[in-house]
């Protein structure tokens, strides 16, 4: 803010008016404090973000005033406050729009509190103007801090190889354009393949692992309660011993390679994987192996369309009681995945084979000649075979929504 901006302040109303507000100054700042927490989300939380605020509003505030009445102060120390802020800012976010808009909101708490004081003595707003603008003016003037030191944040993250690195396994998992993974490689140092393999960790609630610990070769991303490595498929068994020798109780997902045009499909399957465990889908180990579970993983990528097709498909069976629903189904679900005879379908199930036609007999009732259309056949053997697993884990909802229909 230049000297002429403030000369019109230099005034016996500021005189009179700024010295009741200098008095409460602890209380304005820590109101203006206020407001930009509300406003940045990134300062919402953090006892040291709370004092940076503090300390440059309250600064910022005391040296307006203080211009106000004419006292010789520099304004060098609260512009490196408000660079700090803006350099801190570019490391959470590439928007300034909150924070500009909390300094404006902070500059109208100032202006409130002044009114107030003008008030106190009689002074009328018209009198005022002139500290007004000169406000406006230094809230411009620090923004302008801001910006300065946002802008200095942001060259410095876009050298740094620890954030490239962050961004680059973000990228790869969310299909971020080639030009960008190319730019994070390069300033990270880390050589994209044509092929990786994710894998998905899953974290007890607040564990955590020290990624430093894992070899320059596999790239992590955290996350609350499940995260993820990026990593060569020879490199799985050694970063699993990592994690695992930090957290004994860490659950793995492992996906198969895939060009790096498909991580971000690999990424959900390996998710997917962890789910379907703990849903009891899948059998509960220490590392899956996500090869030896792609039907499973496949057929309950859209639960919506298996919830959609059990309620068309086997409304016959939904009418059974829950013994037989479950002897049929087991049965029928061997029959489309075999085509055996009785005696070898009797086998497989440790039941007599008369048992098996007694049931084929109940089956073919109950579907008839659906059972000859091939189309049909298909999709009765996908949506019962994801959908028996979920049945023996404990999963009741699709006779529950079958009955909610039917009432």
């Amino acid at each position: 803010m230049t000297d002429a901006a403030m000369r019109a302040d230099l005034s016996d109303v500021s005189r009179l008016v700024v010295p009741d507000v200098r008095r409460r100054l602890p209380r304005v700042a820590q109101l203006i404090t206020g407001a930009i927490r509300t406003a940045v989300p990134g300062y919402a939380h953090g006892e040291r973000r709370h004092q940076l605020i503090f300390t440059a509003v309250n600064s910022a505030v005391a040296h307006f005033l203080d211009r106000a009445v004419g006292l010789p102060v520099s304004p060098v120390a609260v512009d490196d406050l408000f660079r700090k802020m803006g350099f801190r800012e570019a490391g959470v976010s590439d928007d300034l729009s909150h924070l500009e808009s909390a300094i404006r909101g902070g500059a109208g708490a100032c202006w409130a509190e002044i009114r107030v004081a003008a008030a106190a003595r009689s002074v009328t707003t018209s009198a005022l103007e002139d500290l007004h603008d000169a406000l406006d003016a230094y809230a411009d003037h620090l923004l302008a801090q801001v910006r300065r030191g946002h802008a200095a944040g942001a060259a410095a993250r876009e050298q740094d190889p620890g954030l490239a690195r962050r961004r680059l396994v973000d990228g790869l998992l969310g299909g971020a354009k080639p030009e960008a993974i190319t730019a994070y490689s390069h300033v990270a140092g880390w050589s994209v393949p044509a092929q990786l393999v994710v894998i998905a960790v899953e974290l007890p609630e607040d564990a955590q692992f020290d990624a430093g610990a894992l070899p320059p070769s596999v790239l992590h991303r955290p996350g609350p309660g499940r995260a993820a490595l990026l990593t060569h498929e020879d490199m799985t068994t050694e970063a699993i011993a990592i994690v695992t020798a930090q957290v004994p109780e860490a659950r793995f997902a492992v996906g198969w390679q895939v060009d790096t045009r498909d991580l971000p499909a690999a990424y959900r399957w390996t998710q997917r994987a962890l789910v379907l465990m703990e849903n009891g889908v899948l059998p509960a180990r220490q590392v899956i192996d996500c090869r030896e579970h792609r039907t499973a993983i496949w057929l309950h990528g859209e639960p919506t369309m298996r919830r959609q097709l059990a309620q068309e498909l086997l409304q016959p069976l939904f009418e059974e009681t829950a013994n037989s629903r479950e002897i049929l189904s087991e049965t029928l679900l061997v029959w489309l995945e075999t085509r055996d005879s009785a005696p070898a379908i009797a086998a497989r199930l440790g039941v007599h084979p008369q048992t098996v036609r007694y049931r084929w007999r109940r089956i073919n009732q109950l579907f008839g000649e659906s059972l000859h259309d091939p189309e049909f056949v298909v999709q009765l053997t996908l949506v019962l075979k994801a959908s028996v697993s979920l049945w023996i884990a404990g999963d009741q909802s699709d006779f529950e929504r079958y009955q909610e229909r039917t009432q």
